[in-house]
């Protein structure tokens, strides 16, 4: 995590860390969804990671991608203009040192198109243990840990419309 302050936004006294969330689709439409390495619960989620200082956003979805899958294959096709915030809660922050100055993340999110082969995927990987190729569906929800469970509810809502234009 990047600890200049300059990559955290202040909203209402608190520190939020700026992140891009990326949800990738194949051409089946299928997305693609990751298990969290060493999660006990909610361990699902997009690939997601914090924008560096003096890094765009679509900049900074791009190289988390391929930190945390592998994949360099990847055309960004929509980017969300609004921004999503979750807070951490206080178990999450006392169980990393590097949360502790922060109190949740403020996410822009993109939909981008993985234009290579499976085999391009590196997972396991830091951040990932497993993946699927599946249907965008609020069911997901129910596979992410409860405190990004709001936020995924919007981007899928909204990336449903997104992706069914495509």
């Amino acid at each position: 995590m990047n600890k200049d302050k300059s990559s955290y936004k202040k909203i209402n006294g608190k520190n939020y860390r700026k992140n891009v969330g990326i949800v990738v689709f194949n051409s089946d439409k299928k997305v693609l969804f990751c298990k969290r390495l060493n999660s006990k619960i909610g361990s699902w989620q997009f690939p997601q990671g914090g924008i560096d200082v003096g890094e765009t956003e679509d900049v900074a979805a791009l190289r988390e991608l391929a930190e945390e899958t592998g994949i360099t294959s990847a055309q960004i096709v929509y980017s969300d203009k609004n921004w999503y915030k979750y807070d951490f809660p206080e178990e999450v922050r006392k169980s990393k040192k590097y949360y502790e100055d922060v109190n949740g993340q403020i996410q822009k999110w993109f939909l981008v198109k993985f234009t290579g082969n499976d085999d391009e995927i590196k997972i396991p990987s830091e951040e990932f243990e497993d993946y699927k190729w599946t249907d965008l569906s609020l069911t997901l929800v129910n596979e992410v840990i409860s405190f990004k469970q709001e936020v995924y509810k919007e981007v899928i809502t909204k990336f449903l419309k997104v992706l069914k234009d495509i």
